[in-house]
């Protein structure tokens, strides 16, 4: 089973720029997007070699720049909190000052708790001792005290991310069938916003794995139940199975005409020697020409299922023109029958 904490790790770094725009809002403009982020998590396990914690979610040491015309840069620490832990403001605290130390900035910080245990959402670390005092405050995002509705309203995909969160604590004591419906509908919320799909793939995968079913065959009906909505004209799961239809159908179909061409080719050699050569020869030819037809029927099925034409040409490797050729000869196939 996929932990949260990779579940976490890997939805910042996709959706990175939703990440800050949803957080910082009022500092985002300052970021100069264009010369990327870097992200550190090697560096930050090795300021903390003694303390990589089972229960912990996740924890993101991201670089990024500014664009006021110098080389300043600053990082942004992360935590996702999903379990109480007494010393989790302390330990908020160490980051900061270990970051500090070894890179000579402050780092800006955020604790996102996703679970429901107010005891430990601190938001503030204290120490004293006679007149020396240490006053650390950071940012904190609290899943349980959004609603649904309010996340997905949000205006920004993060926003999304922090439904799904919240939608697990939901269902955290419902059944699977419940879990299946709750997830069901968060798929076909996410195939309405019009994203590309390389991010719809991404969330995809955090909706499937972040709300765990109690019994691992739900995960394949979550499969089958989704499968008519990601195989709609915005689908990405459309690509996926085009590719593997394409693969199977290209193969199958490459090694029967192959075979055919080879042992046709053997004959007219006459010899031991010349089936085999003519085997293997016809063979490559035959698969060449499956795939060249297994293309075809790709093409042709993926206009029908609503596909354009530009994902189409993205999908096979040919050009806009090429495609657009086989579909005018497919309809005057279709035509003729």
């Amino acid at each position: 089973m996929v932990g949260k904490d990779t579940l976490w790790k890997g939805i910042i770094e996709d959706l990175i720029e939703e990440f800050l725009y949803f957080f910082f809002p009022e500092y985002v403009d300052q970021i100069d997007f264009e010369r990327g982020f870097t992200f550190l998590d090697k560096e930050l396990e090795k300021l903390f070699p003694q303390s990589r914690s089972k229960r912990r979610h996740a924890d993101k040491l991201i670089r990024a720049y500014l664009k006021d015309g110098t080389e300043k840069w600053f990082l942004i620490h992360v935590e996702v909190q999903g379990y109480s832990d007494p010393n989790f403001a302390l330990r908020m605290f160490q980051c900061a000052y270990r970051i500090r130390d070894r890179y000579g900035k402050l780092p800006v910080a955020l604790a996102i708790y996703t679970d429901t245990n107010r005891k430990h959402h601190y938001y503030e670390y204290r120490e004293s001792f006679w007149r020396t005092e240490i006053h650390y405050f950071f940012q904190t995002f609290i899943v349980m005290d959004h609603s649904p509705e309010q996340l997905r309203h949000s205006g920004n995909l993060f926003g999304f991310v922090m439904e799904v969160a919240r939608r697990e604590l939901d269902v955290v004591n419902e059944d699977d069938e419940r879990r299946l419906y709750v997830k069901t509908e968060l798929v076909r919320h996410l195939f309405q916003l019009g994203i590309s799909r390389k991010k719809i793939q991404h969330l995809l995968d955090f909706i499937k794995y972040y709300i765990h079913f109690e019994k691992e065959g739900f995960f394949d009906k979550f499969d089958k139940d989704i499968e008519p909505i990601t195989k709609s004209r915005k689908a990405m799961g459309i690509r996926e199975a085009i590719i593997e239809e394409f693969k199977e159908k290209g193969l199958r179909e490459g090694r029967k005409e192959g075979r055919k061409e080879g042992r046709k080719e053997g004959r007219k050699e006459g010899r031991k020697e010349g089936l085999e050569q003519g085997l293997e020869q016809g063979l490559e030819q035959g698969l060449e020409k499956g795939r060249e037809e297994s293309i075809r029927l790709v093409i042709s099925r993926a206009y029908k299922r609503g596909m354009p034409v530009e994902e189409i040409a993205d999908l096979v490797g040919f050009s806009k023109e090429k495609v657009e050729s086989i579909i005018l000869e497919w309809k005057k196939e279709e035509e003729q029958h």
